[in-house]
């Protein structure tokens, strides 16, 4: 673990992981107080997962990758460093093989998103929930 966490904070390369990890939480609150606020634009933003190309796919899965390591290589800055290292591992390691999935992913989405968009409001509840919890644990 140590070693990972070293390797990605090479050069000092922490505060650029920092800035990802509380990029994170901006969009997990925005999203959060969207769904309250304007619906449409989160049900729009759902729709898009259908639509998307395999570009904007790809890119979906870089961000993905980034913020696995961005919540790796900060984990031992956190209140709870073991949970952020796996938390962080697993958007890592799943990262991969989405990349090579988008086919899979786009049939599985089209019956997943009127499910989505019926949950909506606990969605906006867990996203702003998480994002807090991760503030608090990162300060």
């Amino acid at each position: 673990m140590d070693q990972i966490v070293q390797t990605l904070t090479q050069y000092e390369l922490g505060f650029m992981w920092r800035l990802v990890v509380w990029a994170c939480i901006a969009c997990l609150l925005i999203l959060g107080a969207l769904v309250f606020i304007r619906p449409t634009v989160v049900n729009r933003f759902i729709e898009g997962f259908v639509t998307s190309g395999l570009i904007i796919n790809f890119l979906e899965v870089a961000l993905r990758l980034i913020a696995g390591l961005a919540f790796v290589a900060v984990s031992p800055e956190t209140k709870f460093p073991v949970v952020f290292f796996w938390i962080g591992g697993v958007l890592a390691i799943t990262a991969i093989p989405m990349m090579f999935l988008h086919r899979f992913n786009k049939s599985r989405a089209v019956r997943v998103i009127p499910f989505a968009k019926r949950i909506l409001p606990l969605m906006g509840v867990v996203a702003i929930a998480v994002g807090v919890l991760i503030a608090w644990a990162l300060t």
